[in-house]
C-alpha cells in the first residue's frame, strides 16, 4: 500500500440516490473520463488524503472524525479503486496525462470536445439551434443592420448552451451591429488552474461549422515579446468549453466572412497578488502578459476585439454552500452581480478587483481572471449591459449568474 496517498483536485457535486444523500467525484481536468458515486463518509475519508498523512495516520484520524474503525483491507480497497480512476495524484495518473498530451500535441488542430453533448455535432442542426437562441423569449432577437464601429470589448457567458443559449445572442447581436475586428482574442476562464496565469494555444479551433484560424501573425508579435510557458500546448486547452462556445457563436454569425481568434485561457484569484509567497511572482507574469499584448495590438494595426468567456456568482451546495438557495438568494447575488458589473463597465479593474476582494469571493466569481485581464487591456470606454439571467444547475437548487455586455 503507497505511503502518504495524495488525492487529485477533483470536483464533488452533491446529489440524492434512492433518497439519500452521495457525493459525485469527477475530474475537471477530463485525464479521467470516470464518475465515482461516494458516501458523504468516504468523502470525508478521502478529504484526509492530502500527501501528507501516512496509511496510519488517515486511518486514525477517519476514526476520530467518522466515530468507527476503517480496516487497513477496506482502506487499501478504496485506494485501489481511485488509483484505477486515476483519481490519486500518482505516477498512473502521471503517465495517463503524458499520454493525452502527446496525443493532443500530436493534433494539427484543436477539436470540437463538447460537440454532441453541449450542442449538436452537425453543422446543419448546430446552426439552426444556434439561430433558436436568437428567436428565443429570452433571447436578443435577429440582428439589424451594422451602424456602429468596432466593439473594444465583449462579455459573454461560458455556461453550456442548453441552460444559457440566449443569453449570449444579446452580445452577439451587438457585435453584429458594428463594424467587425480584424482579430477576436478570446480570453476564456481556465478552470483547471495554470501556474503561469496564462496559456496560449497556436492551434486553430475546429467545430462542426468549421475551422477558425488563429492569427498566427498577431502570435508571433506576442512571442517576440513572452515566450516560453505561456506558449506551451497545454491539456487545459483540449477540452475547456470556455473558449469552444465563443468560437461556433463567432462562426455562426460570421458564416463565410475570414474568422481569427487568438485562444487565451487565463487562470488567477484576487489571492494570486496578495498571498505574500506568490504575490511578486504573479504580479510580474500579469504585467509581463498585458504588456506584450497591448504591445502586440499596437504594433500589429489591427482592430482587436477583446472577448471575456465568463460565468459569474456560483451559489449553493454544488458549490461548497452548506444551504439551499432560495429566491432572495438569487435576487441578492443578482444585485451584487450588477454592483461589481458596473465598475466593469466603468471600464476600472481597481475598483473591480476591490469589489471581489470586499467580498473575498465568497460568490465564486470563476470570470474574474478574464474580466480582470480584459479590464487591463483596454483604456475605459461606454460600457453597456445587455442581459443578465441565471440557470438552476441541480436538484439542491444551486444556480449560475452569467451576463452578456460590451464595452465600445
Amino acid at each position: 500500500m503507497k505511503q502518504n496517498p495524495k488525492l487529485r483536485y477533483l470536483e464533488p457535486l452533491p446529489h440524492q440516490e434512492d433518497g439519500r444523500p452521495v457525493v459525485l467525484l469527477r475530474d475537471p481536468a477530463q485525464v479521467s473520463q470516470e464518475m465515482l458515486v461516494v458516501s458523504p463518509e468516504l468523502f470525508a475519508l478521502m478529504t484526509l488524503l492530502d500527501g501528507e498523512r501516512s496509511v496510519s495516520r488517515v486511518l486514525a484520524d477517519a476514526e476520530k472524525i467518522l466515530g468507527s474503525r476503517i480496516s487497513s483491507v477496506d482502506f487499501e480497497m478504496i485506494l485501489n479503486r481511485l488509483d484505477e480512476a486515476c483519481f490519486l495524484d500518482n505516477e498512473r495518473f502521471r503517465g495517463r496525462q503524458r499520454a493525452l498530451l502527446e496525443d493532443f500535441r500530436s493534433e494539427s488542430v484543436r477539436r470540437a470536445y463538447h460537440a454532441g453533448a453541449s450542442y449538436p455535432s452537425e453543422a446543419a442542426e448546430l446552426a439552426d439551434r444556434l439561430a433558436s437562441f436568437y428567436s428565443d423569449d429570452q433571447g436578443a432577437g435577429l440582428p439589424g443592420p451594422s451602424e456602429r464601429k468596432t466593439l473594444q470589448a465583449m462579455i459573454a457567458p461560458h455556461i453550456d448552451l442548453r441552460l444559457g443559449g440566449p443569453c449570449y445572442t444579446h452580445a452577439y447581436r451587438a457585435l453584429a451591429e458594428s463594424s467587425l475586428p480584424d482579430l477576436f482574442v478570446i480570453l476564456g476562464t481556465g478552470h483547471q488552474g495554470l501556474p503561469e496565469l496564462f496559456s496560449l494555444s497556436l492551434k486553430d479551433f475546429e467545430t462542426p461549422l468549421g475551422s477558425a484560424q488563429v492569427d498566427r501573425d498577431f502570435a508571433k508579435l506576442l512571442q517576440e515579446r513572452i515566450d516560453g510557458p505561456y506558449f506551451l500546448e497545454d491539456l487545459s486547452h483540449r477540452n475547456e468549453h470556455t473558449i469552444e462556445f465563443q468560437v461556433v457563436f463567432l462562426q455562426h454569425l460570421l458564416g463565410s466572412r475570414p474568422l481569427k481568434i487568438l485562444p487565451v485561457l487565463v487562470s488567477f484569484s484576487y489571492l494570486s497578488f496578495e498571498l505574500p509567497q506568490e504575490a511578486q511572482r504573479h504580479r510580474r507574469l500579469f504585467a509581463r502578459f498585458v504588456e506584450a499584448m497591448r504591445d502586440a495590438a499596437e504594433r500589429s494595426g489591427k482592430r482587436v476585439c477583446f472577448v471575456a468567456s465568463v460565468d459569474l456568482a456560483h451559489i449553493g451546495p454544488r458549490y461548497g454552500d452548506r444551504f439551499k438557495p432560495d429566491e432572495e438568494n438569487v435576487r441578492s447575488a443578482m444585485r451584487k452581480d450588477a454592483e461589481m458589473l458596473d465598475f466593469v463597465l466603468k471600464g476600472d479593474p481597481e475598483g473591480f478587483f476591490a469589489y471581489v476582494r470586499e467580498e473575498e469571493d465568497q460568490r465564486r466569481i470563476c470570470g474574474f481572471s478574464p474580466l480582470y485581464t480584459l479590464l487591463n487591456l483596454i483604456d475605459g470606454g461606454e460600457g453597456e449591459l445587455l442581459d443578465h439571467s441565471q440557470a438552476v444547475m441541480d436538484e439542491s437548487s444551486s444556480f449560475v449568474t452569467f451576463a452578456s455586455g460590451v464595452i465600445r
